[in-house]
C-alpha cells in the first residue's frame, strides 16, 4: 500500500518491501524585519511568508526489501538536481519541494562490509514557481 510519494519515490508498505518514514514534520513561518530604534526597543515589520520546510526520517533496511546504499546513492543524485518534485503524504498533495539536504547514519553491516540498515533524514523546502 502506498502511503505517500516524493517525486518518483513511493513511501510504501507491502509484503515484499517497506519504505516508510518514522516522522514527518512541516514548518510554516513568517519573515520579519527588525528595525533598530535609537533609545528604544526594536520595531518589527512583517515582510511575508517563508517557504514551508518539511523533514522526514526514513529507515532503509535490506531485510525489508530496500538496499540502503542504492537509496543513499539516489538521494545524492537528487540533492544535486534542482528539480522540484511533488510531495504527497496520505493522499494529500502538499506542493512541490526541492531536496535541500539529507544526512545518513549507517547502522548495521553484513559480513562482507555492506551496509544493511541505515537511517536518513531528508530536508525539503517548498518551491514557489514563477518568482525568478
Amino acid at each position: 500500500m502506498v502511503i505517500g510519494m516524493y517525486g518518483t519515490i513511493p513511501f510504501l508498505c507491502s509484503e515484499g518491501r517497506v519504505l516508510t518514514f518514522k516522522s514527518f514534520t512541516r514548518e510554516h513561518a513568517a519573515k520579519w524585519a527588525k528595525h533598530e530604534v535609537l533609545g528604544g526597543r526594536p520595531a518589527l515589520e512583517y515582510v511575508g511568508e517563508s517557504l514551508p520546510e518539511a523533514s522526514l526520517d526514513i529507515r532503509l533496511d535490506s531485510g525489508l526489501g530496500v538496499i540502503p546504499t542504492v537509496a543513499i546513492t539516489l538521494l545524492r543524485v537528487m540533492v544535486k538536481d534542482p528539480s522540484a518534485r511533488a510531495l504527497i503524504i496520505g493522499g494529500e498533495y502538499l506542493g512541490r519541494y526541492v531536496l535541500e539536504s539529507f544526512s545518513e547514519s549507517r547502522k548495521f553491516f553484513n559480513g562482507a562490509g555492506a551496509c544493511t540498515v541505515a537511517d536518513v533524514s531528508i530536508k525539503l523546502t517548498e518551491f514557489e514557481a514563477g518568482l525568478f
